[in-house]
């Protein structure tokens, strides 16, 4: 595996992404922050600046992940249909290396929205509490993490099913899932669920993505601090999740016959 060969493909993943209009989606983001703002006008400023953190960091969770699954989706598409894919595995680059460029490509394309739409906050919050928050930090980390298994799965379910619609459905589906797990596990215990429904629904909450476990919004918004062991769990789950799905992309991606 060549890393010059992923860096190529990470870097023209990366330009092509950018240049889908991704600047309109922060504009946009910035635009709503104000909105929100004079909207909650009339609300006390304590209360106000809980509406504008937690608005805030739902929009950029919305915006970069709704991003990277709607781009991610059709990444490996868009190389299938113009037959730009036959003439970049025909120059010695391995279809692993094809897979994590995009992969990488995406991932630093999501990451720049989620600088700059997290420096967005952070100074429209200044506005209100007259201090900089850098605990937003520790929540922009939980969307980071979760970011990174999110364009694995674009990735993987890009790989195996064919139009963009179901993939990016797919995918999208799977996040809100992974968003849900607690509930599926309450929804056993509650229900007193019994026997093979039992036994299947507690695995598909072990094999979901438990992205509910990486989303610090709610301790950020109300001041808590995570620590760093949750930190680096948070981190090294998140690349084990995603370096199985890129693993299985692969394996899948290598069954596929270009003709």
């Amino acid at each position: 595996m060549k890393t010059s060969n992923i860096i190529h493909i990470t870097l023209s993943t990366f330009r092509e992404t950018i240049r889908s209009k991704i600047l309109y989606s922060v504009f946009f983001f910035v635009i709503a922050l104000v909105a929100l703002s004079a909207f909650f006008g009339s609300v006390t400023l304590g209360k106000q600046e809980i509406v504008v953190k937690n608005f805030g960091l739902f929009s950029i969770a919305f915006f970069t992940v709704a991003f990277a699954v709607i781009s991610g989706a059709s990444l490996v598409y868009k190389e299938l249909s113009k037959k730009t894919i036959y003439n970049i595995l025909s120059k010695s680059v391995s279809r692993l290396e094809f897979l994590l460029g995009k992969y990488f490509g995406m991932l630093i394309t999501v990451c720049v929205m989620l600088f700059l739409m997290g420096l967005g906050l952070i100074l429209f919050n200044y506005l209100f509490e007259k201090k900089f928050d850098l605990l937003l930090i520790q929540a922009y980390f939980g969307i980071f993490c979760q970011l990174i298994i999110v364009c694995a799965l674009a990735i993987f379910f890009s790989t195996i099913v064919v139009t963009p619609l179901l993939s990016g459905a797919f995918a999208f589906g799977l996040f809100l899932a992974g968003r849900s797990t607690d509930f599926m596990l309450e929804f056993i215990q509650r229900n007193g669920v019994e026997g093979g429904a039992s036994l299947g629904l507690t695995w598909i909450h072990k094999v979901l993505p438990h992205l509910n476990k990486l989303d610090y919004s709610d301790m950020t918004v109300y001041g808590q601090v995570v620590s760093s062991t949750s930190f680096i769990w948070a981190f090294l789950y998140s690349i084990a999740y995603a370096g199985v799905l890129l693993v299985l992309a692969n394996f899948f991606f290598g069954k596929k016959e270009f003709n």
